[in-house]
């Protein structure tokens, strides 16, 4: 029998709805009830992944470590459930759970056939949980050789990636570098957490196949379509992922290729913000400043009017207003209300600017070079 059709017959022995997760607390399975309004059953569902209070609750009433099933009090004025610890060979492999009715004392009730049922359950989550490895394996191996293999190797990674179903085939594929600054050092189990919600979460189409692997001390995403960015942006702004930033390369074909798409998510990844994505595509400038040996440089290494300009006591606002009003193209209205200030206190400002930094700000090469300088004293973290 399938595993989904354990999972209903588990349901129907118990005359209840129930929800079959992985150790992980991803769902797995659930029963089909005509009259399903548990509401926070269908959250769970419709979101794959247990709430963490629930999963605080199972781990708080020891349910991993239980032989039989567990009752946990409502959450949130929410229903009480039955928590069933699912193993195979003495593994904890899920969790098998219910709602109860208050009323109900039958509803504790265990017998030989329910722990039949949950041992078959196990096997088939064990199974499952195998092939998941196998898979994590292969891509992690294929992804090393089409990304940073020979050409041999990325043309023959290409073909079993394809093959194998473990991508789906597409006219072209992007890449997404996902890490955090340069000397900063993310633990392993974050990486593969934000991997595994970047890939649930971030596709604009689901039904096509993506494939990533933690390759050394980055997450690698290659996906088969068009990259939704407030998901992703959303997913960066968890606590869990504080200070991971994320670069998006172009998007190229063939596959074979796609390693070109890695390099330049890696450079936009040195570009971009925590809690954010950066992309290529809009990079701008910023591709070449960002292949400057950003790291070797230090503040002598700046030209000597932005030298000037940041090193006085009121440098930093100085150089965000005489930043700002280049972005602007050096419109003082547009300036003005971009910075919420009045036109006569930009002015005031644009003159320290020019007493500070030495500078006429009509000359053009001039506003070229503080323009230049101060981002890359951005992009090399000396502002």
């Amino acid at each position: 029998m399938t595993l989904e059709g354990q999972v209903q017959a588990y349901a129907d022995r118990l005359g209840r709805p129930i929800i079959v997760f992985d150790a992980d607390f991803t769902v797995i399975a659930f029963s089909v009830h005509d009259q399903d309004v548990d509401h926070a059953r269908l959250a769970i569902i419709l979101s794959h992944k247990g709430s963490s209070r629930a999963r605080e609750s199972i781990r708080d009433y020891r349910v991993g470590q239980a032989q039989d099933p567990v009752r946990i009090p409502p959450l949130d004025g929410g229903q009480s459930r039955l928590v069933a610890p699912v193993r195979h060979e003495g593994r904890l492999v899920g969790y098998l759970s219910s709602t109860i009715p208050e009323d109900d004392e039958s509803a504790y009730e265990d017998d030989d056939e329910l722990r039949e049922r949950r041992a078959q359950i196990g096997l088939l989550l064990a199974a499952m949980a195998l092939g998941n490895r196998e898979d994590e394996d292969r891509a992690r191996r294929l992804l090393a050789a089409l990304l940073e293999g020979t050409d041999d190797q990325r043309v023959r990674a290409a073909d079993e990636l394809l093959a194998s179903g473990l991508l789906s085939p597409v006219p072209h594929y992007t890449v997404i570098s996902i890490a955090t600054p340069p000397r900063a050092e993310p633990s392993s189990a974050t990486l593969r957490l934000v991997l595994d919600r970047a890939l649930s979460s971030i596709p604009a189409f689901p039904t096509l196949k993506a494939v990533g692997a933690v390759l050394g001390s980055e997450a690698v995403l290659l996906v088969p379509y068009e990259i939704d960015t407030a998901r992703l942006s959303a997913l960066l702004a968890q606590p869990a992922f504080s200070g991971l930033h994320a670069g998006v390369g172009g998007a190229h074909a063939p596959l074979s290729g796609v390693h070109r798409s890695l390099r330049e998510a890696r450079i936009a990844l040195r570009g971009g913000d925590a809690g954010c994505a950066a992309h290529w595509s809009e990079l701008g400038l910023d591709r070449l400043l960002l292949q400057l040996p950003l790291e070797d440089l230090d503040i002598s290494d700046l030209p000597d009017a932005v030298r000037r300009l940041l090193d006085a006591q009121s440098g930093p606002d100085l150089a965000q207003t005489l930043e700002t009003y280049l972005d602007c193209g050096c419109d003082a209205q547009r300036t003005a209300q971009t910075l919420h200030v009045h036109r006569s206190t930009l002015y005031y400002r644009l003159d320290r600017v020019r007493a500070v930094a030495d500078v006429d700000l009509a000359d053009g090469k001039v506003r070229r070079e503080l323009h230049a300088g101060l981002r890359i004293a951005t992009l090399a973290g000396l502002r």
